[in-house]
């Protein structure tokens, strides 16, 4: 559909442009009125940036900001500067500034938000403000050149005055590359409008919501933060973070049902239909989703925040998952050496009864219909879910994961950890399994436990999966230790089986990241980038990264190749001077009576 996706990128464009130049004017007047107290309570979504310069410096602060300012990385610095100066030509004849002097523009708050609209057609416009700074002649030179760009391409300009600011009006010509089957579609192209009031300046994507900002420049009572679930939201994220975003999921899913709706072009059993599914999903009880990110804070490089809100007893499949909080310690058989750790605490026993309660609001007693027909080939009592698999499990399930020397993208090993609450019924329910299924898995003893290796079926066209990793395996299964193992390749779980090795719990780094980690939590994670940095590294010395940013460009979008033609290869210093600014890091889930939320971060080493 060319309008949605031409437009937004259109604007999207054109928002940075203006964006960049919105730091240049005096600010002599007073404050602007925060962001949140000027959109309208109609407000989908709400990204922030409450100060552009304060978190460029928080940034030259950070472990990456040293890292690009390292004397070992001069020579590669100094050349992607000079590619990307050379790329930014054609903007510089356009709009008189380059991709880095854009870069270094902003100055003040900036915000970008997409509120409803009361059109079938353009359910929903964007806009785009930020409080400038300084320099506005400059910024005018650069809004100017943009729109007599725009003229020369086609579009018609046009200016009005409304509340004292001139608003500038670029209405884009119709699309020519529109695709024959939307020939139907009679959606107009929205135009791009840009003005300025004092010293906030705005981008927006129609012309009445560009002119209800101006009128409300001061605030409103029916505004954003009037919202109670953004207000709550705040609560959890907190007001003092550098970047903030905010998502009313219930303005999501009523547009997105009644998008629905109107391609069902009044159908009303299909409308009651997308109502109904709603419902038992339990999506109607998602209210808001809101986050922050924070850089330099305490004693973090970097701190994040997901809050999602959904006040009330959960309903449908979201009655799935009851994360309870608990102590999270790792267990005794994760290894110190893991790169990844990864660990949920989770009711599987009432993740069952929501399951079979949706189930049966589809179909009365699939489950039990089901259950009769998973019957080995020597006949036997058939599989139950209940009592053979939930029962035997028990409430927490773990993820870790490294790299086999040397790190390769096909070296990755994974082991799935669930606990288990009765291990000797789960191994008969395991072995059922195996006869319903016909598998033949070859059976070995290791350390007194008995391995079944399940090797990977030939996937025709295999090795046409273009950049995607293809799967070697064996998968091994394994139950010991009251756990039930599932490992991608065996010789990580075999290190997990021998044993006798130092502990992730009791190793330095873990520590240190449970230091910011409360008591009981519902999830936990646990990081050392330094290996997946070093993947990362490796494909970017070899070529590969380049290869797959070519193999991921889409018909008609941007050249995602030329990406990687701005990074030399053959300049790049040695990967020590990456890994010196890598910290390890980590996560935690607490699931609350309103909502769920997720702090993650990396620490800040002392001396990188």
């Amino acid at each position: 559909m060319h309008t949605p996706k031409r437009a937004a990128f259109r604007l999207a464009l054109a928002g940075w442009v203006g964006l960049a130049g919105l730091s240049l004017v005096a600010a002599q007047s007073r404050a602007a009125t925060p962001p949140e107290k000027v959109y309208p309570d109609s407000t989908i979504a709400f990204l922030k940036v409450n100060d552009a310069t304060a978190l460029r410096e928080s940034f030259k602060q950070s472990q990456f900001g040293q890292l690009w300012n390292d004397t070992g990385l001069k020579s590669w610095r100094e050349d992607f500067a000079e590619r990307l100066n050379e790329a930014g030509k054609s903007l510089k004849a356009k709009i008189g500034v380059t991709y880095q002097e854009l870069l270094q523009l902003p100055q003040g708050p900036v915000s970008i938000a997409v509120v409803r609209r009361e059109d079938p057609k353009l359910p929903v416009a964007i806009l785009i403000t930020a409080d400038a700074g300084k320099n506005t002649s400059k910024l005018n030179e650069v809004l100017a050149k943009a729109t007599q760009q725009s003229e020369q391409a086609g579009s018609k300009v046009a200016t009005e005055t409304f509340k004292g600011a001139t608003l500038h009006v670029i209405q884009p010509p119709p699309s020519k590359d529109k695709p024959k089957d939307d020939a139907k579609d009679d959606r107009p192209e929205p135009p791009v409008v840009w003005t300025n009031q004092g010293t906030v300046f705005i981008i927006g994507s129609d012309v009445d919501a560009t002119k209800d900002l101006l009128a409300n420049a001061e605030g409103r009572t029916n505004s954003l933060e009037s919202v109670d679930s953004y207000a709550q939201t705040q609560k959890k994220i907190g007001a003092d973070a550098q970047v903030s975003w905010f998502v009313d999921l219930a303005k999501v899913i009523k547009l997105a049902a009644q998008g629905a709706a109107a391609q069902n072009k009044g159908n009303a059993a299909q409308t009651q239909q997308v109502e109904a599914i709603i419902q038992m999903t339990g999506l109607n009880g998602l209210k808001a989703a809101a986050g922050s990110f924070t850089l330099n804070k305490g004693n973090f490089d970097s701190l994040t925040k997901t809050y999602v809100y959904a006040p009330g007893a959960p309903q449908g499949l979201l009655k799935i998952f009851s994360l309870p909080r608990v102590n999270l310690r790792p267990e005794s058989w994760v290894p110190a050496t893991v790169a990844s750790y990864q660990t949920w605490s989770w009711d599987l026993d009432n993740a069952y009864t929501a399951i079979n309660d949706v189930v049966n609001m589809i179909q009365p007693g699939m489950l039990q219909v089901l259950e009769q027909q998973l019957v080995g080939p020597n006949g036997g009592e058939p599989l139950k879910f209940q009592n053979d698999i939930f029962g035997p499990l028990g409430d927490r399930i773990t993820l870790i994961s490294d790299f086999k020397k040397p790190i390769k993208e096909d070296n990755q090993r994974m082991v799935l950890g669930v606990a288990l609450e009765d291990a000797k019924a789960f191994q008969s329910t395991l072995n059922k399994l195996i006869g319903i299924a016909g598998g033949a898995p070859k059976k070995r003893e290791f350390q007194g436990t008995t391995i079944y290796d399940f090797e990977i079926p030939d996937v025709p066209n295999n090795a046409n999966l273009g950049n995607a990793r293809q799967f070697k395996g064996p998968i091994s299964v394994a139950v010991a230790k009251n756990t039930v193992f599932v490992s991608s390749e065996p010789t990580l779980l075999e290190l997990v089986l021998r044993g006798g090795g130092p502990s992730l719990a009791d190793s330095p780094d873990y520590q240190a990241v449970a230091k910011e980690i409360p008591e009981k939590a519902s999830t936990l994670s646990f990081v050392r980038p330094e290996e997946q940095a070093r993947l990362s590294y490796d494909m970017v010395k070899s070529g590969q990264f380049e290869k797959a940013l070519q193999g991921s460009a889409v018909a008609g979008g941007p050249d995602l190749g030329n990406i990687g033609k701005l990074i030399d290869k053959d300049k790049l210093p040695d990967f020590s001077i990456f890994a010196k600014y890598l910290s390890q890091g980590g996560s935690y889930g607490v699931q609350e009576e309103d909502g769920f939320s997720v702090t993650g971060f990396s620490l800040r080493k002392a001396n990188p």
